[in-house]
């Protein structure tokens, strides 16, 4: 079960609790939230990522969801993005004398080249409001694939730079 809508969870999660999430447009236009931590539930991701290669839609537009920020598209292609990933962070930063702390959130977006070579990344942190600059890029790693949408058709999944990362997944 993916969330489709912006429902009581989802908003108490985003706008009372204040954490960070997304919103991914499909390509049959059906619009996904990303409610973590939802009780009796999966990972929102893993479960975006069965929902797309069972009905063989793909995300076409990753937002920033966060309550008070700016609305930020991460990567947008109307076919589908091919070789997608979303990563969430929490952190937190403490004076030495543990005075005071301040917790950070992050939303990391990565994306696949068409050439396989890199991984664009796109990386927003909360409660700075900030993005990082755009041509942030990160070696093919296993870690950094794993998590990946591919299409059920993907090239890229086939490509050997890729499978040499995920070799173990294809067997």
């Amino acid at each position: 079960m993916i969330c489709t809508e912006v429902d009581s969870y989802f908003y108490r999660l985003c706008h009372e609790q204040l954490m960070i999430s997304w919103v991914i447009t499909l390509t049959d236009d059906v619009k996904v939230y990303g409610d973590y931590d939802r009780p009796g539930l999966s990972n929102p991701w893993v479960r975006l990522t069965e929902h797309c290669q069972k009905n063989n839609v793909w995300p076409k537009k990753v937002e920033l969801y966060m309550f008070g920020a700016e609305k930020k598209v991460f990567f947008e292609n109307e076919n589908g993005l091919d070789g997608i990933a979303i990563m969430r962070g929490i952190a937190k930063d403490q004076a030495m004398d543990g005075s005071h702390s301040q917790s950070f959130q992050t939303l990391t977006v990565l994306h696949l080249r068409d050439d396989c070579s890199m991984v664009d990344v796109a990386k927003y942190t909360w409660p700075y409001n900030e993005f990082e600059q755009k041509e942030s890029e990160r070696i093919l790693t296993t870690e950094n694939l794993e998590n990946m949408i591919f299409k059920n058709d993907s090239e890229k999944r086939q490509h050997e730079k890729v499978k040499e990362h995920l070799d173990w997944e294809l067997v």
